[in-house]
């Protein structure tokens, strides 16, 4: 018998509807589930007996996903925060990039990969930035779909594409402090080789020092394992992990009935999350069973009343991370059309 749900959320608006559709047609591309099988393959190729994140999750330091200083400066939830203030986890993000996933692509080979408290030493797994047919390359680890392409004569295969889309975001990653590349701009292949740096990046921690996975004592938050095992950090929006990793942070909010409350303050100068982005993507991680929510007086439209003691209640639905992602976000996206 189908699963029975019942959504007691508020039905999405018309403009939600509109991005909702034209987020499911491109969750529809044909090819994508099957790109997107070989990818976790590929990353699962790199796990070892001492790797601990299918039992402990991805660990990551808090100064990735939060600021211990507030951003100083005239920003509200009418204004976002100027992007070099954020910490790295929202610094790095983009609606349009592969920055944040590369990132955390990157991690968490190593912490499958590695015990605790070893070094990155990524060069000994002699991963290339393109890769070919016979040796995976980091173009096979970050998901991008372009197709083979032959314009005015010159053809592009779709490998060459996600390659560069590899290089763009080594190149932003490299402008925050999280990777060195031994190359100079302009250089033929200067990102091959890149070292992954500490992950609260060269500004707050203060010096360039190679990534070690974070030991039991350091001061860390784990992400469930299915965030990477069960493909969820591929079909999520970068605006949804952001959120997801201030939840599984907590730094900052206080519990409630086993939720957090992340005051605005919080949320917007620790974290760098605007109001808008992360409104749109607490309900949407609600509808795909990965955000427990407990909504404030809300109005109608999902407004809130003009209070700053009514604030949500947020926190992971760690089930939720133990579907296979890619068919249980097209069916709640297609649950949410149906309304």
């Amino acid at each position: 018998m189908p699963e029975l749900v019942i959504d007691w959320t508020r039905k999405p608006t018309a403009k939600e509807r509109e991005q909702l559709q034209r987020r499911l047609l491109r969750l529809q591309v044909p090819g994508l589930p099957a790109h997107l099988n070989a990818l976790d393959a590929k990353l699962l190729g790199y796990e070892r007996s001492v790797g601990k994140l299918r039992t402990v999750g991805l660990r990551l330091r808090r100064p990735f996903a939060h600021l211990t200083d507030p951003i100083d400066d005239d920003s509200s939830d009418r204004k976002a925060p100027p992007r070099e203030l954020r910490p790295p986890a929202t610094r790095i993000s983009s609606s349009l990039g592969s920055a944040l996933r590369l990132e955390l692509t990157v991690i968490a080979l190593l912490q499958l990969h590695r015990k605790p408290g070893a070094r990155a030493h990524l060069a000994d797994l002699e991963i290339p930035i393109a890769g070919d047919s016979q040796h995976t390359g980091w173009a096979d680890l970050v998901a991008a779909l372009p197709t083979d392409s032959n314009v005015g004569g010159i053809y592009h295969n779709a490998r060459d594409k996600r390659a560069r889309t590899v290089r763009k975001a080594l190149e932003r990653l490299e402008g925050v402090g999280l990777v060195d590349v031994p190359g100079k701009p302009g250089e033929r292949n200067r990102f091959e080789g890149f070292v992954p740096l500490h992950e609260a990046g060269v500004q707050a921690h203060g010096e360039r020092e190679e990534y070690a996975i974070p030991e039991t004592s350091a001061a860390a938050f784990a992400m469930p394992p299915g965030l990477i095992l069960n493909g969820w950090l591929h079909v999520l929006e970068d605006s949804e992990i952001a959120v997801l990793l201030m939840a599984s942070c907590g730094t900052g909010s206080w519990v409630e009935d086993g939720l957090r409350a992340f005051p605005g303050a919080v949320r917007l100068r620790h974290y760098g999350i605007h109001r808008d982005p992360y409104s749109a993507a607490r309900k949407t991680l609600e509808w795909f069973g990965l955000l427990e929510v407990k909504e404030i007086r809300r109005h109608e439209d999902g407004r809130a009343e003009d209070d700053d003691r009514y604030l949500h209640r947020i926190g992971l639905r760690t089930a939720g991370f133990e579907k296979p992602a890619l068919p249980a976000i097209q069916a709640a996206l297609q649950r949410q059309l149906d309304r």
